[in-house]
C-alpha cells in the first residue's frame, strides 16, 4: 500500500513540475510575441508620422502648383494682351504705308495739274475738280501740297505761259474765279510730333497718381515730351499713338497705366516670380485738343518701385492732324 501511495506521489509530483515548466515556456512565448507587437507597433506609428508629414508636404506642392498656375494664367494673359497690341501696332504701320502710299500717288497728280496749269492760259476744270475732290477726302494730304502751291506762287507770282506759239503772261493771283475751291481755303502747316524716352535709372517708392520718370529722350520732335516730369503736351490737335513698355523688380509688381488728363485710358501690368522680372506693355490710339497731357502713372500699388537700365520706355506720335 506504501508503495502505491509513493509511485502515486511521484507522479502527481512529476505532473506538477512538467506543467510548470510548459506555462514557464509558454509565458517566454508570449513575452517574445508581445515584445515582437510592440515593435511593429512603434514601426506602424513611424510610418503613420511619415505618412502625415508626406501628406502635408504634398499639400504644400499642391499650394505651390496653384500659385504657378495663378501666375501662368497671368503671363498668359499678358500674352495676350502683348499679342493683340502687336496687332494694333502691325495696323496702325499699315495706315501710316497707305498715307504714304496715298501721299506720294497725290503728289504726281499735283504735279501733273501743275504742269498744266503753267502751260496753258487757263485751268482744266475737269482735271481741278478731280484734284480737288481726291485731296479733300485726304485731309493731311491736302494741307501740304496746298501748302507746297501756295509757297510756288508766293515765290512766282506772275508766271509765263505758252499757248500755240503766244506768249501770254498769267497773273495767278487775279485768276480767282477760275482757281478751284480747294485752292480757296486756308491751310496751316502741320508739323511732325514725335517723342521716345527710355528710363534709365530705377524709380523707387512711387506714390499713386504719381508720373512714372523717363529721364533720357530718343525724340522729341514737336518738344511735346517734358523729361522732368514725364508729361506729353500735344502741341496741335490730333489723333496720337502712344505706347509704353514697363520692367518689374525681380519678383516685383507694378500696376501702371496711359493716363490722358488725368484720366486712365488702359492699365499697364506687370508681376515677376521665382526670383525674376516682368515686363508689361500697352499701345492706345486716343485724340487729342492742343495742350492736352498723356503720362504713365503708378495707379494702384503705393511706395511702388520701377526697372530703368533702358528697360522701361514711353513713346508717341501724332498719326492725323486735325
Amino acid at each position: 500500500m506504501r508503495t502505491i501511495l509513493s509511485v502515486w506521489g511521484i507522479s502527481v509530483l512529476f505532473v506538477f513540475i512538467h506543467v510548470s515548466a510548459v506555462t514557464e515556456e509558454e509565458f517566454k512565448i508570449l513575452l517574445d510575441r508581445l515584445s515582437v507587437l510592440e515593435e511593429k507597433h512603434a514601426l506602424s506609428d513611424k510610418r503613420i508620422a511619415a505618412l502625415e508629414t508626406e501628406n502635408k508636404l504634398s499639400h504644400e506642392r499642391i499650394a505651390v502648383l496653384d500659385k504657378y498656375k495663378t501666375w501662368s494664367d497671368k503671363r498668359i494673359a499678358l500674352l495676350e494682351r502683348k499679342k493683340a497690341l502687336c496687332n494694333i501696332r502691325k495696323d496702325a504701320h499699315d495706315t501710316v504705308k497707305k498715307l504714304y502710299a496715298k501721299k506720294d500717288d497725290a503728289f504726281e497728280t499735283h504735279k501733273i495739274f501743275l504742269d498744266k496749269i503753267t502751260t496753258m492760259h487757263g485751268y482744266d476744270t475737269t482735271l481741278s475738280d478731280v484734284v480737288g475732290g481726291s485731296l479733300e477726302k485726304d485731309k493731311i494730304l491736302s494741307d501740304r501740297k496746298i501748302l507746297a502751291l501756295k509757297q510756288d506762287y508766293a515765290v512766282s507770282p506772275n508766271r509765263i505761259g505758252k499757248d500755240d506759239g503766244n506768249t501770254a503772261e498769267v497773273d495767278i493771283t487775279n485768276r480767282q474765279s477760275n482757281v478751284p475751291k480747294f485752292q480757296q481755303r486756308r491751310f496751316v502747316a502741320e508739323g511732325i510730333v514725335a517723342f521716345s524716352a527710355m528710363k534709365t535709372a530705377t524709380q523707387e517708392h512711387i506714390g499713386i497718381n504719381q508720373n512714372i520718370i523717363f529721364g533720357q529722350v530718343l525724340t522729341n520732335e514737336g518738344g511735346g515730351f517734358h523729361p522732368n516730369h514725364g508729361v506729353f503736351t500735344a502741341p496741335q490737335s490730333g489723333v496720337y499713338v502712344f505706347s509704353s513698355s514697363i520692367l518689374t523688380f525681380a519678383n516685383g509688381e507694378y500696376h501702371a497705366a496711359i493716363v490722358h488728363n488725368g484720366n486712365i485710358v488702359t492699365h499697364i501690368y506687370g508681376g515677376g516670380d521665382s526670383g525674376r522680372h516682368d515686363q508689361g506693355s500697352q499701345t492706345v490710339v486716343i485724340k487729342l485738343n492742343a495742350g492736352d497731357e498723356v503720362a504713365v502713372q503708378n495707379v494702384d500699388k503705393p511706395d511702388n518701385n520701377i526697372w530703368g537700365d533702358l528697360y522701361s520706355s514711353f513713346s508717341g506720335f501724332l498719326l492725323w492732324p486735325q
